[in-house]
């Protein structure tokens, strides 16, 4: 019986066709369903192989020929391969074990994988200052059946943007006679409009009038946990100076290393000055 014929499909169906009639037979023959374990294996085998694009091609083939053969440079090597031909095909992306080329019967079998669940991806978003401790989050997650369910996951301090983590065993777990896949969470990370991040560090811009420049002053500022430090502006400040605050910036992943808060001062002029303050100003820098 071909794989056809144990899906119920013609040898022309497409792969949705393949796919429909595959899940259809999964539900009714899963021994967890109270379905024969034999009959859901065969149907399993079936769409392994028809279901995938690529070993179907290599299955149509295999019927028609009656048997996989290599032929190079027009000689016929039955279940051989030349000496080297091997590696040139690794370069290719293709994998060999011992049950390649006909030994044990299974010219295909090098290429078979582990049977288990899909791996599931989602993404989710989390706040700047979050970054700053490790997260527990409980997530909801669409199994390929249309349920859902829920999962706890870590996610570690210092995460950067688009970071993605692994928790194994977390992923689909429609056939539960299976292995689960993974859970793959792809972690983006929200912009704090009040700082720029610049790898561990983050850059704060604060304004002070030209005068204060000057003068020196006395400003507060605010940290991405909610602190607020006391930072002396001396007397001269030029336009751009940064003004460092040591860790109080951003962890690295997985580090105890975190970065600075970096102070940036930008000069502004006062703008709508009265006549008074205009004359005072040129008595003060002798301007006529």
């Amino acid at each position: 019986m071909t794989h056809y014929a144990t899906l119920g499909v013609s040898e022309s169906a497409s792969q949705d066709e393949i796919k429909k009639a595959y899940r259809k037979l999964a539900m009714q023959h899963h021994p967890d369903k109270g379905g024969d374990t034999n009959k859901f294996q065969e149907i399993q085998s079936a769409y392994d192989v028809v279901g995938d694009e690529q070993r179907r091609a290599q299955y149509d083939a295999e019927r028609r020929h009656g048997g996989v053969r290599f032929n190079f440079n027009g000689q016929d090597l039955g279940g051989g391969m030349p000496q080297g031909m091997e590696d040139m095909l690794r370069n290719f992306g293709f994998a060999f074990g011992p049950g390649f080329a006909g030994q044990n019967g299974d010219p295909f079998g090098a290429f078979r994988q582990p049977r288990r669940n899909k791996d599931i991806q989602i993404d989710i978003m989390v706040p700047l200052s979050s970054t700053l401790n490790d997260q527990q989050k409980t997530i909801s997650v669409q199994n390929t059946n249309g349920g859902r369910q829920t999962v706890d996951v870590g996610i570690p301090r210092g995460v950067r943007p688009n970071t993605t983590i692994k928790y194994p065993n977390l992923g689909d777990n429609f056939f539960e006679s299976l292995p689960r896949g993974d859970l793959f969470v792809r972690v983006h990370v929200e912009n704090d409009t009040k700082f720029e991040v610049n790898n561990q560090d983050l850059i704060y811009s604060i304004d002070i009038d030209c005068v204060r420049a000057m003068v020196g002053d006395q400003i507060t500022v605010h940290g991405i946990d909610g602190k607020h430090f006391e930072l002396t502006v001396p007397a001269g400040t030029q336009p751009g100076t940064k003004f460092r605050i040591a860790n109080q910036g951003l962890y690295a992943m997985n580090q105890n290393i975190r970065g600075s808060l970096l102070v940036s001062v930008k000069i502004t002029v006062p703008a709508h000055l009265t006549d008074n303050q205009k004359q005072t100003l040129k008595e003060l820098f002798l301007i006529h």
